[in-house]
């Protein structure tokens, strides 16, 4: 049985990783319980580590957000001596993206209007307030008042990660949501890759 280990910049990557892995790579065993960094400033240095981990031990998959940047030049940055078995995947902008892109399962599970979401999220300059938008005109009134702040409309709430985070585990269907999301749809064709290589 071949085992992944997931990193993410914060809880929402690590579940959509895990996710991910079970779509991609359903034979697969995740290695350990998900690493979740919160946040890049705490990732970025830990990244030599993980491919050092990845060439003695077992692939690694890490997904962060771009946060507007070019993803290229992240990679570059981050990663300028990269190794096979460690997959960095970048959600454009951010992890929000990938969320959003699962147009059916997200307008489902959070009941909120399927025509209100973006056809292609990696074009959203801002994920996570079109996120908050939504939600706010959602059936469910758990939804509205837990994933949105109370305080500050334009502001996540204290049930933000929570649900999404749930739903993520639950609904999201990450074949179904790469058709909506190019860059996406590059980690989930790197990791199956990944899979025909270990067979």
């Amino acid at each position: 049985m071949s085992r992944i280990l997931v990193v993410g910049e914060d809880a929402l990557c690590c579940a959509l990783g895990e996710r991910l892995v079970a779509a991609c790579l359903p034979d697969w065993q995740l290695a350990q319980p998900s690493i979740d960094t919160k946040g890049v400033t705490k990732l970025q240095p830990s990244l030599p580590r993980y491919v050092g981990l990845a060439r003695s031990l077992h692939p690694v998959l890490c997904i962060a957000d771009t946060d507007g940047q070019c993803a290229v030049e992240l990679r570059a940055k981050w990663l300028p001596q990269a190794h096979e078995r460690f997959v960095l995947r970048l959600a454009i902008t951010e992890a929000e993206s990938w969320v959003l892109a699962d147009r059916q399962g997200f307008a489902q599970a959070l009941e909120v209007p399927l025509n209100k979401l973006p056809q292609c999220p990696d074009e959203e300059s801002d994920p996570k307030r079109l996120i908050l938008t939504l939600v706010k005109k959602s059936k469910i009134r758990q939804f509205r008042d837990e994933v949105v702040s109370s305080a500050d409309p334009s502001k996540p709430g204290s049930g933000y990660n929570l649900h999404l985070g749930a739903f993520v585990r639950g609904q999201w269907d990450a074949k179904r949501a790469a058709q909506h999301s190019p860059s996406l749809a590059r980690a989930v064709k790197h990791l199956e890759r990944l899979g025909a290589e270990h067979v």
